[in-house]
């Protein structure tokens, strides 16, 4: 990816992103919007952006991120070193995604993910969310009982999750976005393989406009 200017998402914005991925710890590698283009915007800025994240996915309850978030504010230091962690670990499951969807041998990236798995504690009791309580969807999901005492705790789902993938059959059928300012990852669920957007909506409507446009200026190019 070439080098360009990140531009900060302020900490305080909802968050923006939709979830696209179809695994939990997808949708965090692809907290990167429009990366390698001069828009570029890591959606990752701090801890605070981490924990909006999480609740947005549902991954953490309105208890657990109100009480993390008021522990972040008491211990700075600690907040973002929790923060760089996860760009870390963002960019180990990201080249675990891509050894796996190119055919490349991922046992170099297995020792590290290992470690990482070595230290998590056993996942929690699970509940129920009410609908309209934060989630992108809005309707009633189960979500992880995370206390919201320890600041590494919303890495934790994603590192459940990670584990859950490399052993299922999905790592067969991960896609990649084929829009030209687009590399989100998603578990590709249809019967031959053919989703190549990441969402129609947006990166497929961008794409089919952009592409329309290039094509009208051939046309009038050739005809001049």
């Amino acid at each position: 990816m070439q080098e360009v200017p990140v531009k900060a998402m302020s900490s305080s914005a909802a968050w923006p992103h939709r979830f696209v991925g179809g695994a939990l710890c997808l949708d965090f590698i692809n907290s990167v919007d429009m990366p390698g283009t001069a828009r570029e915007q890591d959606l990752f800025v701090d801890y605070a952006a981490i924990l909006r994240w999480s609740l947005a996915r549902g991954s953490l309850t309105e208890a657990a991120h109100d009480r993390l978030a008021a522990k972040a504010r008491r211990s700075a230091a600690a907040a973002e070193a929790v923060w760089r962690d996860a760009l870390a670990l963002r960019a180990d499951i990201r080249m675990l995604a891509h050894a796996l969807r190119s055919g490349d041998n991922p046992a170099p990236l297995i020792p590290r993910m290992n470690d990482k798995l070595s230290r998590l504690p056993l996942a929690p009791a699970l509940r129920l969310r009410a609908a309209g309580a934060g989630t992108e969807s809005g309707g009633n999901r189960v979500v992880f009982d995370l206390a919201g005492v320890d600041l590494e705790e919303p890495l934790w789902p994603v590192l459940w999750t990670t584990a859950a993938l490399l052993v299922s059959d999905d790592t067969a059928k991960l896609g990649e976005c084929q829009a030209s300012d687009c590399d989100a990852i998603f578990i590709d669920h249809t019967n031959n393989r053919s989703r190549i957007w990441c969402s129609t909506e947006t990166c497929g409507n961008r794409e089919r406009v952009r592409r329309a446009y290039q094509a009208k200026r051939a046309v009038k190019a050739a005809s001049t």
